[in-house]
């Protein structure tokens, strides 16, 4: 009798292929709007890995908004939020977790190892994540926490890797808890003014063509050559950033927020002259605490003196007085 052994490089290679035919349902990203779905395809396989797939518009409001050879690349942001996309749904499908749940990103760490496999081609990009979960915490029955792990490849070529790890509370408990915190319900973007919180920074001065993309406003250098803004409330009418009603300040709009404050510290360094800032490179990204909506967000940058000759700058979000966000990223 004859037995085989099927290792775990045997199990990918029999894995199907995800498809790019057609976006996954839009209730399983958690979005309203199909054209803010990129996910379109997510294969479970053993030892909780699977494969997922997503399609880069070449054409986008928000992610394809950047002037001159910035077109040219797809934006690294696009790829961390279909990387969201791929972990919300592997979250759904390949461990269970119901749909009345709400997810919370902690934390999440992108590193494109090859800044050139974002060159547009004539198609719209393919990006494929090999993802794994690394570690799962449970309370009371329900996963409570899930880390994952994926290492990309865009049209066929190796991008980089990336970490994400996400808190889930059913979605009545979280609603509960912000009702405790608050001591009243929470806002949400779409019921609040979105008035400027001052002068609002020039597009072309953070890489943008469109101000609706601009998420910061009164922005002022400091003397030892940092600066301080406030993120913009304007942002809340951006359906790409706020595609639902979210109640907290999303971790995508502090990514864009510390893109956008690395552009005006620069100065040259990790851009493309006269087109804004450079890829980017590299995205750590710490989320403490609930940003309130219905409360100013100080941002604070400054260039990471760890970072050497790279252009590597941090970012501090503070409300009230606590640390909401705390950021680090690289453009080249």
């Amino acid at each position: 009798m004859h037995t085989a052994t099927v290792h775990p490089a045997d199990e990918e290679l029999s894995r199907p292929a995800p498809a790019f035919e057609r976006t996954v349902p839009r209730g399983m990203v958690h979005r309203w709007a199909l054209s803010e779905v990129f996910l379109t395809d997510s294969v479970g396989g053993d030892d909780a890995r699977f494969t997922a797939a997503a399609q880069l518009p070449l054409s986008h409001g928000y992610f394809r908004d950047h002037p001159g050879a910035g077109r040219d690349f797809h934006d690294a942001l696009l790829v961390l939020e279909s990387c969201r996309q791929a972990v919300t749904y592997a979250a759904h499908v390949h461990e269970d977790v119901p749909l009345s749940t709400t997810f919370m990103v902690t934390s999440w760490s992108l590193d494109v190892t090859d800044p050139a496999a974002l060159a547009c081609g004539e198609r719209p990009g393919e990006l494929v994540a090999e993802g794994r979960v690394t570690d799962r915490q449970r309370r009371g029955g329900r996963l409570r926490r899930l880390v994952f792990a994926m290492d990309l490849r865009l049209d066929g070529r190796p991008l980089g890797r990336l970490t994400m790890d996400v808190s889930c509370t059913p979605t009545d408990q979280y609603h509960a808890l912000r009702r405790m915190q608050r001591g009243s319900d929470a806002p949400t973007a779409f019921t609040l003014p979105a008035d400027p919180a001052g002068e609002p920074a020039a597009p072309a001065a953070v890489g943008r063509l469109d101000p609706g993309n601009v998420v910061l406003d009164a922005v002022r250098g400091t003397a030892d050559g940092a600066l301080e803004a406030a993120l913009s409330p304007r942002t809340f009418r951006n359906r790409s950033m706020y595609d639902h009603p979210y109640d907290h300040v999303p971790a995508m709009v502090f990514s864009e927020a510390a893109r956008q404050c690395a552009a005006l510290l620069g100065g040259g360094a990790g851009q493309d002259p006269g087109h804004g800032p450079g890829r980017v490179l590299r995205l750590d990204g710490e989320f403490a605490k609930f940003a309130e909506l219905d409360e100013p967000v100080r941002l604070a940058a400054a260039r990471d003196p760890e970072a050497g000759g790279s252009a590597s700058y941090r970012l501090t979000a503070t409300q009230r007085e606590d640390t909401v966000a705390r950021l680090t990223i690289t453009l080249g």
